[in-house]
């Protein structure tokens, strides 16, 4: 019954929100959210406990508090990105130009250029439906996958925004040939690597720990040949958002089995995203599922092992 009241109760939420975004100054509402994110910390008892758990598992060698703190600060970073995604249901095209800087956005343009599409690889970091709303802003052709919405009154709101901005939705059933679509167009599919895996998944090294990660971005990007170009957006301390692209990741080679190819494609999606996080670990959505399975994996010593390369090397 508590499950299927808050489905029932999160569409007008999510509009009463959205609302409130527009009474108040930015600063103002900013401030406001930070306490709805202190709220729902205190509120979500086993959210807050797996949140806790996972930045644990992360950072064994943390200290208790700090873990605590962490945790604590990411519910307010998640709310207070939230705030800035719910702006963009009214923000311009000039106010979300001046909200962000981007840093590496020389890889991007390499990656467009190569003339095979280019496949934008992200996470539940920042605030995650501004980058592509950002890129669409500064004239690249943008669409983006998305999973099956657990509610479809909000599936319709997140679209409809997008689509206010030049940013088209795929869902993550839609045939093959919508996403082949857009990379022979030259264009970006912006995809979420930390999205739930199912036992399809690959069981990689995440944090040092085992983790079952999606394949689908590693497949589709194999099968493509289009450039994957890890990227992540965090919110500053002024702030302001800063996005992060970081060099086109090498394909692995050529010559073995097709899915020990897409295993080895998510290995190196799996670190390249993980170093994304770590840039400001707050600003992930920590209470996931994902290192709640049994399985093991020799995760061997990831810092030394080389996560990305120079696009120049694609066939």
């Amino acid at each position: 019954m508590k499950k299927r009241l808050r489905t029932w109760a999160a569409p007008l939420l999510i509009r009463a929100l959205g609302l409130s975004t527009r009474a108040l100054p930015r600063r103002t509402g900013l401030r406001l959210f930070s306490w709805f994110g202190t709220l729902a910390f205190a509120s979500y008892r086993d959210e807050r406990a797996r949140a806790v758990r996972n930045i644990a598992l992360a950072f064994p060698d943390g200290d208790p508090m700090i873990v605590a703190a962490m945790a604590r600060g990411s519910f307010i970073a998640l709310a207070r990105n939230a705030y800035d995604a719910l702006r963009l249901t009214y923000v311009s095209k000039d106010r979300v130009l001046d909200l962000c800087t981007v840093q590496g956005e020389e890889h991007l343009w390499e990656a467009c250029h190569a003339g095979r599409g280019v496949i934008a690889l992200t996470g539940r970091i920042g605030c995650w439906e501004l980058l592509p709303v950002y890129l669409s802003c500064k004239g690249y052709r943008v669409s983006v996958m998305y999973g099956d919405p657990y509610d479809r009154r909000i599936n319709k709101i997140l679209v409809s925004m997008r689509g206010r901005h030049g940013v088209a939705s795929i869902p993550g059933l839609a045939p093959t040939v919508s996403r082949l679509g857009v990379l022979d167009r030259g264009g970006i599919l912006g995809m979420l690597f930390d999205r739930d895996a199912e036992e399809s998944g690959r069981v990689v090294p995440f944090f040092g720990a085992p983790a079952r990660m999606p394949r689908g971005a590693a497949a589709f990007a194999v099968r493509s040949e289009a450039a994957v170009v890890p990227m992540a957006i965090h919110m500053q301390p002024d702030g302001r958002h800063r996005i992060t692209v970081l060099p086109a990741l090498d394909p692995p080679p050529s010559g073995p089995p097709e899915l020990e190819r897409i295993d080895e494609f998510t290995r190196r999606a799996a670190l390249a995203v993980e170093s994304l996080i770590r840039m400001y670990p707050q600003q992930w959505v920590w209470s996931s599922n994902r290192w709640d399975g049994k399985e093991t994996v020799d995760c061997g010593d990831s810092s030394r092992e080389p996560v990305l390369g120079a696009t120049a090397s694609r066939k």
